[in-house]
């Protein structure tokens, strides 16, 4: 059983039809689920949080439902439980945004009233989902770079931290790469800002491109990026290092009026026992200034301290 329905001006209108009528169980509880739910769901701006606080309260009327909730454009995904046969689908829109599909499913069939009952609680969802998603946004503008699209450098901080406790944990090699261009002032001494600007954009792509699908990037600021590799070892953070430098070595830059092109330094290194993220960074960075000083557009890997 499938229904879709959008939000507009708080409601939501079903577009297939309903099964025929039952009354649910537990009403008493229901009344109160209805009763309470807009006030619950205001107290988190978390939307993992805010979900899990609304499953929490649809559990209390329907205790053998499962909640799938899925954004795909905000990479969000939430299964509280396996999947069963009958379910009720919704796409959720409020004045013309998106907001993401929930589905809800159950062994036996969806009353007419059961149905109903969800679509109320639905259309007391949709303003904390759409405040719990802004604020979501906002918190990721807040650690991306505008120009390069990759994370600034606050979120390589807060991402160092996090690996660097991880890789503790778990026992697990982590490196990290620390890329400069070479040259930058000369680029934008001799071509203007706007081609120093394509040429860190040019590089943020390499990047991504190069790039496996657990690896980060960030620009620590300037014309200097880092790459943290979770479950890397300092061989294959060699090798990632490579694909960089020789990607970008290979690329004829087009500001529109300019063709130029430049090349990379990188530093490589990996966390040793013992040792916090800034020291990881500081030997990446020595490696790196050690590349600067022997030719330049070459990777050097830190020595074990």
């Amino acid at each position: 059983m499938e229904h879709v329905s959008t939000t507009n001006q708080q409601r939501l209108s079903l577009v297939e039809g309903l099964k025929p009528k039952q009354d649910i169980s537990q009403t008493k509880t229901a009344e109160q689920v209805h009763q309470q739910l807009p006030y619950i769901l205001q107290t988190s701006l978390i939307l993992e949080d805010m979900l899990g606080l609304f499953q929490r309260e649809v559990d209390a009327v329907f205790p053998e439902c499962s909640f799938h909730y899925q954004n795909s454009s905000m990479k969000v995904q939430i299964d509280s439980a396996q999947k069963f046969h009958h379910r009720c689908h919704y796409k959720l829109e409020m004045n013309g945004d998106y907001l993401g599909d929930i589905t809800f499913t159950q062994r036996k069939k969806f009353s007419d009233a059961d149905i109903h009952f969800l679509e109320d609680l639905l259309s007391l969802l949709v303003h904390p989902l759409k405040n719990c998603l802004l604020y979501k946004k906002a918190l990721a503008a807040a650690l991306l770079d505008d120009l390069t699209n990759l994370g600034n450098r606050a979120a390589y901080e807060k991402n160092l931290q996090r690996e660097v406790e991880r890789t503790k944990r778990h026992d697990t090699p982590l490196s990290l790469i620390v890329i400069d261009i070479d040259n930058f002032k000369s680029i934008n001494d001799q071509f203007g800002h706007s081609s120093g600007d394509k040429a860190l954009k040019i590089l943020a792509d390499m990047i991504n491109h190069s790039l496996r699908s657990s690896d980060m990037a960030f620009r620590f600021g300037g014309e200097e990026f880092v790459l943290l590799l979770p479950e890397t070892n300092i061989h294959d953070a060699e090798i990632v290092a490579e694909r960089v430098r020789e990607s970008v070595s290979q690329i004829l830059s087009h500001d529109g009026k300019n063709s130029f092109s430049f090349t990379v330094s990188l530093g490589v290194a990996q966390l040793q026992t013992n040792e916090e993220g800034y020291h990881l960074f500081e030997r990446a960075d020595m490696a790196l200034y050690e590349a600067k000083h022997t030719g330049k557009n070459v990777t050097v890997c830190a020595r074990q301290p």
